[in-house]
């Protein structure tokens, strides 16, 4: 299965695999060889810290490449009328709160809410899609029942 993300959301999981190759990587490969001076026992304990970072790198590599493949870079539409999707930013209040929040519609890899990104899988995101100005949605979140009036909604 396919998981959308935009251009920008591509670029920074594709840096972050550059990044974990060729900056961290080698380093972790450095350590390691250096800790096996030693010797490869059980009482080394600075080989077996480097071994293990080593495979904990390894590991967050192999998890980036599997997003990155199963990525699909998702280019905005025009729609007749401005509704929530994929890509655009939603401006909502909380009723109960009155408190605005301006996020972007992102796939799961790059949401980040402090960024102002938010996930169309998470509850709030599913609710939002297909929603124009001046609805007013209810969302079951872990926290509880919200409800959220769209006051804005850009490309």
């Amino acid at each position: 299965m396919k998981v959308p993300i935009t251009r920008n959301g591509y670029r920074r999981l594709l840096d972050e695999l550059v990044r974990l190759r060729r900056v961290e990587r080698p380093a972790v490969l450095e350590e390691l060889q250096e800790a096996r001076a030693f010797g490869v026992k059980t009482d080394n304990q600075q080989y077996q810290l480097a071994r293990e970072r080593h495979v904990v790198l390894l590991r967050k590599i192999e998890e980036l490449e599997k997003k990155v493949e199963s990525c699909e870079i998702f280019v905005g539409r025009k729609f007749h009328k401005r509704q929530v999707a994929f890509g655009t930013v939603a401006v909502i209040r909380n009723m109960d709160t009155g408190h605005t929040d301006q996020y972007q519609l992102v796939g799961p890899y790059e949401s980040d809410i402090r960024a102002g990104r938010l996930s169309i899988e998470s509850p709030v995101g599913k609710c939002l899609m297909g929603c124009i100005e001046g609805d007013e949605v209810t969302v079951q979140t872990p926290a509880g029942i919200r409800i959220y009036l769209v006051l804005a909604i850009q490309a």
